[in-house]
């Protein structure tokens, strides 16, 4: 089986070499290029958070938090953000699906929606990339949550 996804990469490589596109794993196959990305252990980079916790104040039970954690490409090939998983169901994230090239920026964009929770809060998402610093790194934000006015007289 690990002879049939070597050369699985192999081909794959070989094929996506010839092609100019930003993107490296690009491909015809119906392959998600991050996918291959993934597999392809000797071309992983090196990913710079500029945001791992982010302080996301008071917010009341009636708010939505939008939260942007900040990353460099530091490395010498495409970065890839294979997934990004939420700690739990209040909060969800996105991702670029393109490759960010050497030396350029991206966002993980997450959002906060109150789930009953009052008082202090710190959720997580962890964030899976093609990098050699690591391939699953965990990203956090932290704040407070009050009852609102408006909801605390339903």
């Amino acid at each position: 089986m690990k002879n049939i996804a070597a050369c699985f990469i192999i081909c794959i490589t070989t094929f996506i070499s010839c092609s100019s596109n930003k993107n490296p794993y690009e491909n015809n196959l119906g392959i998600e290029p991050s996918l291959i990305a993934q597999m392809d252990t000797a071309n992983y980079t090196k990913i710079f958070w500029l945001d791992t916790l982010v302080n996301i104040g008071t917010i009341k039970t009636t708010d939505t938090a939008k939260i942007k954690f900040r990353f460099k490409n530091i490395g010498d090939k495409a970065l890839f953000i294979i997934t990004a998983a939420p700690s739990c169901g209040c909060t969800v994230a996105d991702y670029p699906r393109e490759p960010i090239q050497p030396g350029k920026e991206g966002i993980v964009t997450s959002a906060y929606k109150w789930n009953g929770q009052l008082g202090a809060i710190r959720k997580t998402i962890s964030v899976r990339t093609n990098t050699t610093n690591e391939a699953y790194h965990k990203i956090a934000f932290i704040g407070e949550v009050i009852k609102d006015s408006v909801s605390s007289k339903k």
